[in-house]
């Protein structure tokens, strides 16, 4: 893992997260400065994700046909435009709509490059390539903690433009480094196919399942990264800068579930069972705490959900790097996640509404998404089970470590 094309596939995609989460650390004070209300936000927030699912799918099949590392500095210099120019939107609906929109666009460029470019460097190597898939997952998890982390000081103490300006200075600069650098992927060149014709061999029941649990498990993870800033604020009373500081470690505690996920000698179908049923119960009881002890559960909440979701959505479609449709596999998982995105960020101003802002409907929702997660991935195994060819493509019957 000291491959220096490894970490610039990693860096660049940890920067790809300012131009994210930041919107999340400004949403609280543009309620309080403009009078928009969450409705107005959520589809803000739903538009970017939109765009960015759309563009996962679209992606998904066009950059198996290009340099991967070019793909990953055009689509952080495309979002670092879009963020310079968000932070002159004063506040209007419409520009906040659109701007996010593009900006989801250009974000969409990122993941199935990146996960495409580290499957290229380690597809010699099985074992070095789930470790690889295992770290790489790690990267949008610290890019998570540092946005919120620098978002949320700088956005205290200069204003909410300054979430969207901070985001695009880094990205600029880490996007115009990648593309100077140029660190080069070997790719093969293989024969170019029809999107239509390559989009049909990923429609496998595995791969449909595992974007179908991707997107339930992205209505928690995108409901934690948009709104419990705002529900610390609003709720329990946080400023700004204290906000930051208390959610900073979710991404953290997530990179250390990651790891101890990858590490432990459990067969994976059982352990993302296993993390998801403990995810559940902290949400049902999230809620009903303040405190340290609620801090505890959201840290908490970081370690349960992101080793299952490094799994679905990098170490799971590295497996098809063979078959030649890593990124498109990629594309159509994380695709579907961010169908769930876009649930989330309209759903939760719904379920404030006609529950006179009862959040704890919020967080039991989020905890009925996790057993909806574990049916599926459930259901995947039982399949795999009495399927052989379904059991080989993707390898979770005789892979205990994977």
């Amino acid at each position: 893992m000291g491959n220096t094309k490894f970490w610039h596939i990693w860096s660049a995609y940890a920067m790809y997260y300012f131009g994210r989460v930041n919107l999340s650390i400004v949403i609280p004070v543009l309620l309080a400065t403009y009078g928009l209300s969450k409705y107005h936000l959520g589809l803000v927030a739903s538009g970017f994700f939109f765009a960015y699912a759309a563009g996962q799918f679209l992606h998904g099949q066009i950059s198996e046909r290009f340099n991967p590392i070019t793909y990953l500095a055009i689509g952080l210099i495309g979002s670092a435009t879009m963020n310079l120019l968000l932070g002159f939107s004063f506040g209007f609906f419409w520009i906040l709509f659109i701007g996010e929109i593009m900006d989801g666009g250009f974000q969409s460029m990122g993941w199935s490059s990146a996960v495409r470019a580290n499957a290229e460097l380690s597809k010699k190597n099985n074992k070095n390539l789930k470790r690889s898939s295992c770290i790489l997952g790690t990267s949008y998890q610290i890019g998570n903690s540092a946005t919120w982390l620098i978002s949320s000081l700088v956005v205290g103490l200069f204003g909410w433009q300054g979430g969207f300006w901070v985001a695009s200075g880094f990205m600029f600069i880490r996007g115009i480094t990648l593309l100077s650098l140029s660190p080069i992927i070997p790719v093969k060149q293989i024969k170019k196919e029809p999107i239509f014709t390559q989009l049909r061999k990923v429609l496998t029941l595995p791969i449909v399942v595992a974007g179908i649990a991707m997107a339930f498990l992205n209505i928690i993870r995108y409901g934690v990264i948009v709104w419990i800033p705002t529900y610390l604020i609003e709720v329990q009373g946080s400023s700004i800068i204290r906000t930051g500081l208390k959610i900073f470690l979710i991404p953290i505690a997530g990179v250390i579930g990651t790891l101890a996920y990858n590490k432990l000698k459990v067969e994976r179908h059982f352990l993302t069972m296993i993390f998801l049923s403990f995810l559940g119960i902290v949400f049902a009881f999230y809620g009903f705490l303040t405190g340290m002890i609620s801090i505890i559960l959201l840290i908490l909440s970081g370690f349960f959900i992101y080793g299952p979701h490094v799994f679905l959505v990098s170490t799971f479609p590295s497996k098809f790097i063979d078959q030649k449709k890593v990124a498109a596999t990629t594309g159509f998982i994380d695709g579907m996640a961010y169908v769930g995105a876009i649930l989330v960020g309209l759903l939760v101003p719904f379920i404030l509404d006609i529950t006179n802002n009862n959040w704890n409907i919020v967080f039991a929702s989020w905890s009925i998404s996790c057993l909806i997660v574990i049916s599926l991935i459930a259901f995947l195994y039982l399949f795999a089970k009495f399927d052989g060819k379904t059991a080989k493509e993707i390898d979770i019957l005789n892979n205990k470590n994977n």
